[in-house]
């Protein structure tokens, strides 16, 4: 069969299996470029796109589709939402495939469109420095070596010259090699032509040996190429034309609609509206019947994303506040997660009367159902288990504070005596010294260690101790030789990281804790943060629940003894003893239970579409 005719077989199939459509396919690579050996494959590129459902449901699938090389074809594609955000980069790969001589498939006014866009888009920095960063790629990893093959020598050269295309020109460099060759000097071009005969009966990764004049060229070349990338500004491409491209050639009902939103425009205030809104509930201990009087409200809810902004190259999974008290979804990342069996959310679907606070009827599309399954043995019991870890972490913040103020390097610093030490603050008063006056030298062969000299006259100007730049440093002088040290000093180093360290989380976690948490857990004294452990035992129970059950139910049944756990009436022993036994009793329900070992995300798919187009109906 005809090589031809065997590529658009090929590219059929690929349609017909992965059920897209193909709006441009070309040649990439060393035959479009005009240098191929006998031996090289047809490296077959593509741009599609997808049907509305299978872009947009739950499984956004691979944004590329890639498929075994056979009789010398290799085949890869992107998808037109993937493509489009690249050529916003100006991804060089993806515009000489736009602009490819040899071409398989095309929708002519897809191609008109799309090379307009990066006529009047490109950015001329991120171009050439694609360049760059491949000539330089293969200049150190494939010609700075004994037996450089003449492919790696071409595809050098090739990069150069393109990226000097580019920086001239302000456009697309040509595809083929040939039109590229001029730019080089007379020598050059000649060593090149040269080059180019050679390979043509060679094999793929022959060498030809080192080549002087090429490897002149490449090596004053390149850096000079990189000195002039780097002292150029970035262009700012606008997002807009691009969004246009998608939407219009995205394969989405066009009785959808909807506002055009940017991701900016999505704050809490706005997903609340009518427009945007699915689903909003009081969720935490006031769903679980736990709270007490001061209590937050968390807030959860789900907004649904208009098509527009679904045909666009931005995302949005959720919108939140500063702390995470309020939390909205986007229908499509909640959809996602209960899949996953996540059980913030899946508790949201058993949400009690008095927590709603609104529900669009297509909300009710999303059944328990559809989701429960034995992914909840993972994601339940793991969780669980994890917040007893988390509890006894936080016994030591609790119980073990930082001062307010980090303690300096030198509280860490110790002068050697005897067999012992002692600190150098207390050594510096007995001694009667000014630090200011000090010099330190390092041992070699010793780190953190050094010798201290003291220059009573100035005249030697000792640079002192610390540095007053930076914080975890000390400072070493120059010294004459034959002076002799008054005593060595050990820096200990890792000591005063480790101390910064500990500093640095403890008042991170003073800044975001809950006081009347934090209250509750030093009164009690038992040494973990209880409320930690009550969700702990309330998970286990809920798993517990759904193997059995197929259910939640909120409030808590027993949330009088959660409480209890909470405010500290049990040893960590206790409560450790109860959540093993309920562990062990989840683990036994989950063996027996008839639940699916996950959902089908097939139905969970079409469901997702069910939603957005409910909601769009309303």
């Amino acid at each position: 069969m005809p090589v031809a005719e065997a590529i658009q077989n090929l590219l059929s199939t690929i349609e017909a299996e992965k059920g897209v459509e193909i709006l441009y396919a070309c040649e990439s690579g060393s035959r479009a470029w005009g240098f191929a050996s006998p031996d090289s494959d047809f490296d077959i590129r593509f741009l599609y796109r997808r049907p509305f459902p299978d872009s947009y449901g739950i499984e956004l699938g691979a944004d590329t589709i890639e498929c075994p090389i056979s009789d010398d074809l290799d085949p890869g594609g992107w998808d037109l939402r993937k493509a489009l955000g690249l050529l916003r980069k100006s991804n060089g790969a993806l515009i000489e495939w736009l602009h490819s001589p040899i071409i398989y498939r095309e929708k002519a006014a897809f191609l008109d469109n799309v090379r307009q866009l990066v006529r009047d888009h490109l950015s001329v920095r991120s171009l050439a420095n694609h360049y760059r960063g491949l000539a330089s790629g293969t200049y150190n990893t494939r010609i700075d070596v004994p037996e450089p093959s003449a492919k790696a020598y071409l595809y050098c050269l090739r990069a150069l010259l393109a990226a000097h295309h580019v920086l001239k020109t302000g456009t697309p460099p040509p595809v083929p090699f040939a039109q590229l060759i001029p730019i080089a000097p007379p020598g050059v071009q000649e060593a090149i032509h040269d080059l180019i005969d050679w390979k043509s009966t060679a094999s793929e990764m022959a060498s030809p040996g080192k080549l002087p004049v090429l490897n002149a060229y490449l090596a004053t070349g390149l850096p000079a190429l990189a000195a002039t990338l780097d002292a150029m500004e970035e262009d700012t491409i606008p997002t807009g034309p691009f969004d246009e491209m998608l939407r219009h050639w995205t394969l989405w009902p066009s009785s959808f609609r909807g506002p055009r939103l940017r991701k900016a425009d999505f704050t809490l205030s706005r997903v609340r509206e009518p427009d945007l809104l699915l689903f909003e509930a009081v969720s935490g201990s006031r769903a679980f019947g736990t709270h007490q009087e001061r209590s937050d409200t968390d807030l959860r809810g789900v907004f649904v994303a208009p098509p527009a902004f679904l045909c666009s190259l931005e995302a949005i999974d959720q919108v939140s506040d500063a702390r995470g008290d309020e939390v909205s979804y986007e229908v499509g990342r909640f959809v996602s997660l209960l899949a996953a069996n996540n059980p913030n959310l899946i508790e949201l679907l058993f949400t009690p009367p008095n927590c709603l606070r609104f529900k669009h009827p297509a909300f009710d599309l999303l059944k328990p159902g559809i989701f429960l399954s034995k992914l909840c043995r993972q994601s339940f019991g793991n969780y669980a288990m994890g917040q007893i870890r988390k509890a006894r972490g936080l016994n030591k913040k609790i119980v073990n504070p930082e001062p307010e103020v980090r303690r300096p390097l030198r509280h860490f610093c110790h002068i050697l005596e005897g067999q012992g030490s002692i600190s150098l603050d207390t050594w510096l008063s007995r001694e009667n010294l000014d630090e200011q006056l000090c010099a330190l030298v390092a041992a070699r062969h010793a780190p953190g260690t050094y010798a201290v000299f003291h220059d009573p006259s100035g005249a030697l100007a000792y640079r002192g101790l610390f540095s007053k730049r930076n914080a975890a440093a000390v400072l070493c002088s120059s010294v004459p030789k034959e002076a002799t040290p008054l005593a060595w000093m050990h820096c200990n180093l890792d000591a005063f990281r480790a101390h910064c360290r500990a500093h640095r989380e403890y008042w991170l976690w003073v800044e975001g804790r809950n006081e009347e948490r934090h209250r509750t857990n030093t009164a009690h004294g038992r040494g973990y943060d209880s409320k930690n452990l009550m969700h702990t035992l309330r998970l286990l129970e809920q798993a517990i629940e759904i193997a059995r059950d197929h259910r939640i139910t909120l409030p808590r049944p027993n949330a009088d003894w959660l409480i209890r756990v909470k405010a500290g009436e049990f040893t960590y022993e206790e409560v450790l003893g109860i959540a093993e036994a309920k562990y062990l009793e989840m683990e036994a329900a989950f063996e027996a239970s008839s639940l699916p070992h996950q959902p089908s995300l097939q139905i969970v798919g079409d469901l997702l579409l069910n939603v957005r187009d409910a909601f769009a109906q309303k």
